[in-house]
């Protein structure tokens, strides 16, 4: 079972930037669910979105579904 989220060596780089904090190649999805909604409030800068501001933010929230749907009990 997958429980952490994968990011590229470009998109830690410029989450480091947007945010001002450290990252990881792999981090816990519950951090990756609040940074998600502060990328929402960040301008679209190469810079920071190397891969483009919502498809950074889309393959994250994808990643979070699938652990999410794979924590599900039903």
């Amino acid at each position: 079972m997958k429980d952490t989220v994968s990011l590229t060596n470009k998109t830690v780089t410029g989450l480091e930037k947007a945010l001002g904090q450290d990252f990881n190649r792999v981090e816990l999805p519950e951090r990756m669910a609040w940074v998600v909604y502060q990328l929402k409030l960040i301008s679209d800068t190469e810079e920071y979105f190397p891969y483009g501001k919502w498809g950074t933010i889309q393959a994250i929230e994808d990643q979070l579904n699938d652990i999410a749907d794979a924590e599900v009990v039903e």
